[in-house]
C-alpha cells in the first residue's frame, strides 16, 4: 500500500512538474501538452479563487456557506499560490486574473461598449500574470511569503481588491497579518518537510484560528432598522423609463417600514438617481413628512455648481429625520467607474467617453440616527482600508452591484467588508440592489 501510495503521489508531483513546451501549429503533438499544461494551471488558479465561487454557490442558493468549508478552501488557496511551480506562475496569475476580476469589465455594457469586454478582461489578466510572474520568481519560503504578505499593498491606479487573505473572512482562521503569516509558515512546514516539522506546521495552523469565531455572540443592534434588498437593473434606458414607478416602489416601502414599526430604512445607494430637492424630485414633501415618524437613509444624486460656474456631480447618501434633511458624499469613487486616473485621461477619454463623471466629496462623515452614531460609506468605500482608520463601532454601507451582477463580484465585496468588520470590530448594515443585504458583524 505504501509504494502503491508513493508511486502515485510520485505521478502526481511528475504531471505538476511537467515542462513547459512551446506550440507549434504544425506539431500536433504540442496541442495536447499545451491543453494539459494549461488544464493543470488553470486548476491552481481555481484553487485559489474556490472560497470566492463556493460562497456565490451558497448565496445563490440562499445558504450560509459552512464555515469550516470555508476555512479548508482558504487553507488550500493559499496553498495553491505558495506552490505554483515557478514555470506556472505566468499562466497561473493570468487564470488568476480572469477568474477574480472578470467582473470589472461587465459595467461597459451599459455604456454601448460590450465589444471591449473581452480585451479588458484580457488586460485584467495580463496584469495580474506579471504581478504572479514577478512574485513568485523564486521558489524558496523568503520569497513567496514576501509576495503573499505583501499581495494585499498592491493597488493599481487606487483599485484595491486584490486581497489574497479575505479568503479567510467567514472562516475560523483570522484575518490580520500574523495570522496569514502563521499559514503560510504551517503550510510549508507542513508540506515542504517531514517528522516533527510536520507537527510544528499543524501547530502554526492552530495557532492562526481566531477563537472569537467559534463563539456566536453577535452584538447588540442599538436600533430597528430595516434593510431594502432592491431589484432594479442598471439598463439606463429602462430606468428612465420605469423612474415613476421605481420611485413610488420605494415610497410604499418606506411607509410599509413605518407601519411595521421599524426606526429607520436604509435603501440602497442610487435608488433615487435623480438630485433630491424639492424643485426637481416630486417626492421630496413626502419624504420629509415621512421622516418624522422613521429616519430615511437613502442613496442618490446630488448636484452644485462651484465658484467657476462648473455643475459638479456628487454620488451622496442623504438622512431624513425630524422633517430636516441631510447628506454625505462619496469620497472614494471607483477607479473607471466614477473617475478617470488624471495621468491617463488623454487615452481613456478616447475609449471610456462618458464614464467617470463624478466629483469626489471632501471627508469620510458620520450620520446621527436617534442618537446614535454611524459612519457612512458608499458602495466602494466600504472595502476601503482608509475609511476603518478610526475603527468605527457601527458602518452605513449603501451598494448598487446592478453595474456588475451576475457575477462574483458581490460576494467579493461581502468578504472585503467581512474582513474589516472583523479587523476593526465593526458592524455594518448594508442595504443593496441586486445583490443580498446584510448585517455583517466582527
Amino acid at each position: 500500500m505504501n509504494l502503491q501510495n508513493s508511486n502515485f503521489l510520485g505521478h502526481i508531483k511528475a504531471v505538476l512538474d511537467m515542462p513547459y513546451t512551446p506550440f507549434a501549429w504544425r506539431d500536433k503533438q504540442s496541442y495536447k501538452r499545451m491543453f494539459v499544461w494549461l488544464c493543470i494551471s488553470f486548476i491552481f488558479a481555481s484553487v485559489c479563487v474556490a472560497p470566492f465561487y463556493v460562497q456565490w454557490i451558497c448565496e445563490l442558493c440562499d445558504v450560509q456557506a459552512p464555515k469550516i468549508l470555508v476555512s479548508i478552501l482558504g487553507v488550500l488557496s493559499i496553498a495553491s499560490v505558495l506552490f505554483t511551480p515557478k514555470n506556472r506562475r505566468f499562466s497561473v496569475g493570468f487564470f488568476v486574473g480572469v477568474l477574480w476580476f472578470y467582473w470589472i469589465s461587465l459595467g461597459l455594457r451599459y455604456f454601448d461598449m460590450s465589444v471591449l469586454i473581452p480585451l479588458v478582461i484580457v488586460a485584467e489578466a495580463l496584469l495580474i500574470a506579471c504581478v504572479f510572474y514577478i512574485g513568485l520568481w523564486c521558489e524558496c519560503l523568503l520569497w513567496r511569503f514576501g509576495f503573499i504578505m505583501l499581495l494585499s499593498y498592491f493597488t493599481p491606479l487606487g483599485f484595491d481588491w486584490i486581497m489574497l487573505e479575505s479568503v479567510f473572512a467567514f472562516s475560523y482562521f483570522g484575518v490580520d497579518k500574523l495570522s496569514l503569516c502563521l499559514i503560510v509558515l504551517g503550510l510549508w512546514a507542513a508540506i515542504k518537510y517531514e517528522r516533527w516539522w510536520k507537527i510544528v506546521g499543524i501547530i502554526c495552523l492552530i495557532f492562526a484560528l481566531d477563537s472569537k469565531t467559534f463563539s456566536e455572540n453577535p452584538p447588540q443592534i442599538p436600533l430597528k432598522i430595516k434593510l431594502i434588498e432592491s431589484e432594479v437593473s442598471q439598463d439606463i434606458a429602462w430606468r428612465m423609463e420605469q423612474m415613476g414607478s421605481i420611485f413610488q416602489t420605494y415610497i410604499d416601502q418606506i411607509e410599509r417600514a413605518k407601519n411595521e414599526g421599524y426606526e429607520a430604512i436604509m435603501l440602497p445607494e442610487s435608488a433615487f438617481y435623480a438630485p433630491l430637492d424639492s424643485k426637481y424630485f416630486s417626492h421630496f414633501d413626502k419624504l420629509i413628512q415621512m421622516s418624522k415618524d422613521i429616519v430615511i437613509v437613502v442613496g442618490a444624486l446630488r448636484v452644485e455648481q462651484n465658484n467657476e460656474g462648473e455643475v459638479l456631480y456628487f454620488n451622496s447618501t442623504y438622512k431624513f429625520e425630524n422633517g430636516e434633511m441631510t447628506f454625505l458624499d462619496k469620497v472614494l469613487l471607483v477607479p473607471f467607474g466614477e473617475r478617470l486616473p488624471q495621468s491617463l485621461l488623454p487615452i481613456v477619454n478616447v475609449f471610456f467617453e462618458g464614464i467617470g463623471g463624478f466629483s469626489p466629496g471632501r471627508e469620510f462623515g458620520y450620520f446621527d440616527i436617534k442618537g446614535v452614531r454611524f459612519k457612512n460609506a458608499i458602495c466602494y468605500e466600504g472595502t476601503n482600508s482608509d475609511f476603518y482608520a478610526d475603527n468605527p463601532q457601527l458602518v452605513i454601507v449603501t451598494s448598487n452591484n446592478a453595474w456588475f451582477v451576475p457575477s462574483i463580484e458581490p460576494i467579493l465585496q461581502k468578504n472585503l467588508m467581512k474582513y474589516y468588520a472583523r479587523l476593526h470590530n465593526s458592524t455594518i448594515f448594508h442595504a443593496t440592489n441586486l445583490s443580498k443585504a446584510a448585517i455583517i458583524t466582527p
